[in-house]
């Protein structure tokens, strides 16, 4: 098996560290200085060009640049034979979503998205526990981190999040909430959101965001969203008609995670899980496992597809679009894929 890297920033170094670890691996950047960095780091091949990676014939490419890179990068991988998996959101427009889904169909190659946190002990404890809780009804969401501690070292001002050219603000950013939701309980129908920017800080883009999400079957889930928060803090409340599920996770390093339930009838929260030092790194190596897993045998992990990939960023960009008219946005499955 062999993987190509495209992109050494932070993220594109944790993945070439993963698939080095799993695969023949190989990275690429526009900046070969990056690349060699990156190849040292991970125990991978550097070249020098797109065109002398391409001509390895990798099995998979890894497109690990800025969201608005994403397709173009995504449909040349796809040209060159190779399956796809692609940083998260798959875009920062939904424009040329469809014809990369079209051209993914005919070349008979499959596209990802990452979306790890499908692979967190939080919302994976969430999916196998979630028939307990007897018929879902309504869910609360929340994740919040304070944008100028996320990469220690780097100036807050100068990260893809900051700014809206690059595909910024925290809707986009945080996209994973919107993905484990729609995972849980199926594609959003409607969203409602009011996204802001509340504090000081020198963005020009949203730092908070509040989102309400009618779901296919009938649930309501909402997503608090934000840069402002201290101390990060994540987790989800789901209420059933047979009980709660609620998971919380505190921290950063070390992150503790707890998942517990409380059925009809009880008198006390039983814990179903409980970490006091979440490997965060974790979900990174079991995507790039899951990833290899799905070129060869194809729907057998919780990989997030590219179709859903799709259906979640519809939904963050209609988010984004309900908070600008101040009116509720609707969705079709085919504005969705």
């Amino acid at each position: 098996m062999k993987l190509l890297v495209v992109g050494c920033g932070s993220i594109g170094r944790r993945h070439a560290v993963n698939a080095a670890m799993l695969a023949h691996t190989a990275v690429v950047d526009t900046r070969p200085a990056a690349a060699e960095d990156c190849a040292r780091e991970s125990g991978a091949t550097a070249f020098a060009t797109l065109e002398e990676a391409y001509a390895w014939k990798p099995d998979g490419v890894v497109v690990a640049t800025p969201h608005r890179s994403h397709l173009a990068l995504a449909r040349e991988a796809l040209a060159a034979g190779a399956h796809v998996l692609i940083e998260k959101p798959l875009s920062h427009t939904f424009e040329g979503v469809s014809d990369l889904l079209e051209l993914a169909s005919r070349a008979e190659r499959r596209v990802y998205v990452v979306c790890n946190m499908r692979f967190h002990p939080g919302p994976a404890t969430l999916k196998a526990q979630l028939h307990r809780i007897g018929k879902p009804l309504f869910a609360r969401a929340h994740v919040g981190s304070y944008l100028p501690a996320m990469r220690p070292g780097r100036d807050y001002r100068e990260l893809y999040a900051a700014r809206r050219s690059e595909g910024g603000g925290v809707v986009l950013d945080a996209v994973h909430e919107i993905d484990y939701l729609t995972w849980l309980f199926g594609a959003a129908t409607r969203v409602s959101c009011r996204a802001r920017k509340l504090s000081n800080l020198d963005l020009d883009v949203e730092d908070h965001a509040l989102i309400g999400l009618t779901h296919d079957g009938g649930v309501e889930s909402s997503a608090e969203l934000d840069y402002l928060r201290m101390r990060k803090s994540r987790g989800c409340e789901i209420i059933g008609s047979e009980g709660v599920l609620h998971w919380h996770s505190d921290g950063r390093q070390p992150e503790r995670c707890t998942v517990r339930y409380f059925g009809a009838g009880a008198t006390e929260w039983e814990s179903i899980a409980e970490v006091s030092a979440v490997d965060t790194a974790e979900p990174y190596r079991a995507l790039m496992r899951a990833f290899i897993r799905e070129i060869e045998a194809p729907g057998t992990t919780p990989i997030a597809t590219a179709r859903e990939g799709a259906t979640v960023l519809a939904t963050a960009l209609g988010a984004l679009e309900s908070s600008a008219s101040g009116s509720e946005v609707k969705f079709t499955e085919a504005c969705r894929a």
